[in-house]
């Protein structure tokens, strides 16, 4: 490559590593200090609950080394915030988390940005090795402009963790068939275990390095090699998630939900092969160039292609039988090598048309066709992202106009308006949590201890765990720290505590299943609407409303 030629490539690496950046970070900050994510609180509820002196979590509805990272870096926060410890102590500390907990989700979605950029890299240095330096600039792209991964990297969640570890993963797994030998296998099955101890989710990599052993493994050496790479994939799963090898009744209790919760309609079959499009901006494209990669892979380097093919097929596999396999995260682990693949297939497609891709006017026309696409529906996304929420504006107007101590009924906090619970509501919550060994009770005696006062006495409405698309023992334990009232009840139940206002959104409600469906036309029509948030007119998020509970007729 001549030095002209050589420079103007480094330019067009720098762009897209701009555009990777800028992506991944801009939307951080959305709907702070509300927290409207409906994941993110429980890794940062159990990653801020290490501080009590025991790394175990005590459930495993998601493996705990993101809670790790998250623990990690909330440590290095109090160091800064406290001027260690000279300024602030650690209760202090927790004080700031009970009531002020936004520079917590913000510091966990920057590291999940961070995260995101790495793997763009990973998947560029992989490329390189599978087919070329060029096309490692059209893998990056295809990261960069990654839309699902542009979104969850806004969001303090494992998956752009696990995103980075499977990158990195598929690239000494590819490294190992390109000189790397045995140590490159032995990183890969290592990083793969670190994967799925961040999300199960990264499951299916494994059979990544199994593979590359079997394909590339000197024939005398593959049963060691086989061996190595399952107790090295154990030993990175342990790494990451000591306690679910110990407390293995809650791992199974956790499981157990995801399995109810991952299949509990029909499978979605061959809609699945959408993944294969979805993981970029442009789905068709997407899929065209995946197609056309896997195809020139398999005439030039056929164990090569394999080893890019063969554990994605069975990814997409496993999600043909979920309910819920068309989501996109949950294909992450499987992205660097569809990324791959599209690079690869920009090579032959630009072959077989016979359009030279020497010429930085060449390069640019196709790095505009992988980067728009995906970027400007990130643009677009942040736009909306960077509206007032409908949620904010009626917790505002609630504080403004509802007095405190009133009883109100709710949905799920993230879903709703975030209110202040009163002191009396927070006793109560603290006995209960209390009286079933819940972990929020440490949350609950710092919010008591630093009450600001006012607020209001909350029940949130109880509804089947499958309607609210979440696990039964994962209801349960959140229960255990909440005053409810099943709206199975309907208005006499509400009455019955004395709650005199319900707050209605139209987000988290799942499906809408006869008994709410019964529920809010008995509320609304025995009381009226007080207030009503719509997102429209500069707002967006759920469409609210606030109502009141009209007192019950006298018998008089």
């Amino acid at each position: 490559m001549p030095d002209d030629d050589r420079a103007g490539f480094r330019r067009e690496l720098a762009l897209v590593a701009l555009v990777l950046v800028v992506l991944r970070f801009a939307g951080a900050h959305y709907g702070l200090p509300g927290v409207f994510n409906a994941d993110e609180p429980h890794h940062v509820n159990i990653a801020v609950s290490f501080g009590r002196g025991s790394l175990n979590p005590g459930m495993f509805k998601y493996p705990t080394l993101w809670m790790y990272v998250l623990f990690g870096a909330y440590g290095l926060f109090f160091l800064g915030w406290s001027g260690l410890g000279l300024r602030a102590g650690v209760r202090a500390f927790g004080h700031l988390f009970a009531w002020k907990p936004a520079a917590f989700y913000l510091i966990g979605r920057l590291l999940a940005g961070a995260a995101s950029v790495a793997a763009a890299f990973g998947v560029l240095k992989a490329s390189r090795t599978v087919s070329g330096a060029r096309a490692g600039l059209w893998a990056f792209a295809v990261m960069a402009a990654s839309y699902p991964a542009t979104e969850l990297a806004w969001s303090c969640k494992p998956d752009s963790l696990m995103l980075a570890l499977s990158a990195f993963a598929w690239e000494r797994a590819v490294s190992d068939q390109a000189g790397g030998g045995p140590a490159a296998l032995r990183a890969a099955a290592l990083l793969t275990g670190l994967a799925v101890s961040t999300q199960y989710t990264a499951a299916p990599l494994a059979a990544a390095p199994v593979l590359a052993a079997l394909l590339f493994a000197p024939a005398g050496g593959k049963l060691r090699a086989l061996a190595e790479t399952a107790l090295l994939g154990a030993a990175g799963f342990a790494l990451g998630s000591p306690y679910a090898l110990v407390e293995r009744a809650a791992l199974l209790r956790d499981l157990g939900d995801h399995v109810t919760v991952n299949f509990y309609s029909d499978p979605i079959g061959l809609r699945a092969l959408g993944q294969l499009g979805w993981f970029s901006g442009f789905a068709p494209l997407s899929a065209l160039l995946v197609g056309a990669g896997a195809v020139s892979l398999w005439r030039r380097a056929p164990r090569l292609a394999l080893l890019l093919c063969l554990p994605p097929a069975l990814h997409l596999l496993s999600l043909m039988r979920a309910s819920t396999g068309m989501l996109e995260r949950y294909f992450f682990a499987s992205v660097p090598a569809a990324a791959m693949l599209a690079a690869e297939g920009v090579e032959a497609l630009a072959r077989a048309l016979k359009a030279p891709l020497a010429s930085p006017a060449s390069r640019a026309a196709v790095l505009a066709l992988l980067l728009l696409p995906g970027a400007g529906k990130a643009a677009a996304l942040w736009r909306d992202f960077m509206r007032p929420d409908t949620r904010l504006a009626a917790a505002r107007w609630v504080e403004a106009n509802i007095p405190a101590g009133t009883a109100l009924v709710i949905g799920d906090e993230t879903d709703n308006p975030p209110l202040k619970p009163s002191r009396e509501n927070l006793e109560r919550l603290l006995a209960k949590a209390r009286s079933f060994g819940h972990p929020k009770a440490r949350l609950f005696e710092l919010m008591l201890e630093a009450h600001p006062g006012g607020g209001y006495d909350i029940f949130r409405m109880s509804r089947e765990a499958l309607s609210i698309d979440t696990g039964p023992e994962h209801r349960r334990l959140s229960e255990e720290a909440r005053e409810t009232i099943p709206v199975s009840g309907g208005l006499a139940a509400l009455r019955a505590k004395g709650v005199t206002v319900a707050v209605f959104s139209t987000y988290g409600i799942g499906r809408v299943t006869p008994d709410y469906k019964r529920f809010v036309e008995e509320v609304v029509g025995a009381g009226h609407v007080l207030a009503e948030f719509e997102p429209a007119g500069g707002l967006k998020g759920p469409r609210v409303r606030v109502v009141s509970i009209a007192p019950a007729p006298s018998r008089g």
